[in-house]
């Protein structure tokens, strides 16, 4: 089936992923000189968990809304990642940096490692909303495995159908659960205020982007991130 036939974008969802797409996949953070006003960042973010809490009452619990959490949530360290699913440098971070963090940092509780989308097209739009359907627990193995498997959804031909059949496998979501989860208005408006967050609190526009204790790294690489970790413990 498809994207078009099933999915009504409203028109500010539509108008924020027409913006979204100067998002760049895999380059380097530029260094442009901006500094990020550290208090007027906790303000927004105090805003935009206070935002997603009201989501998630209005849903009645359904779905995960905010941020996606890893390890020890009282960690004086946290570490922020902007992604995308139809990025082959996130998809690259997934597999290769992020369990080194995991290992090192997440499983031992010395981090706070917070996972935010940052949707780059329609189709990271969709997949991130099915990620986000059902419980925290079947969003990180959803977002686990869209990773693992974006060659095989993302390049293919009808695209919805094979990240239906990952989310089937992965999730135990039906192929009538996949449309109405991409069809979800409030989830897409979440998904577009979540990604234009990037923009006005850090200066993001690429992706992964990578932030520790509020402070953007250039490079998403292992060094970098360790090298800021350790710096803040």
């Amino acid at each position: 089936m498809n994207y078009q036939t099933y999915i009504k974008f409203s028109k500010s969802v539509a108008a924020g992923l027409m913006m979204l797409a100067v998002t760049a996949c895999g380059e380097s953070v530029e260094n442009t000189g901006q500094t990020i006003d550290h208090e007027a960042v906790k303000a927004q973010e105090a805003e935009a968990l206070a935002e997603a809490a009201k989501l998630a009452a209005a849903a009645g619990g359904e779905g995960t809304w905010g941020d996606i959490v890893y390890g020890n949530p009282d960690a004086t360290v946290e570490v922020i990642e902007y992604a995308s699913f139809t990025c082959p440098a996130c998809a690259n971070f997934a597999a290769n940096i992020f369990p080194k963090i995991k290992e090192n940092y997440i499983d031992n509780g010395k981090i706070k490692f917070v996972y935010r989308n940052l949707v780059r097209d329609q189709y990271d739009m969709a997949a991130s909303a099915v990620a986000r359907c059902k419980t925290p627990d079947i969003a990180k193995r959803l977002t686990k495995v869209f990773f693992e498997r974006q060659r095989d959804w993302a390049g293919a031909e009808d695209k919805i159908a094979g990240l239906a059949a990952v989310a089937r496998r992965a999730g135990g979501m039906s192929r009538i659960q996949v449309d109405r989860c991409i069809a979800n208005s409030d989830m897409q408006q979440h998904l577009v205020k979540m990604t234009q967050g990037a923009a006005t609190r850090y200066n993001a526009s690429a992706t992964p982007t990578i932030i520790v204790n509020g402070s953007k790294l250039n490079v998403a690489s292992w060094e970098n991130i360790e090298a800021a970790i350790d710096g803040k413990l």
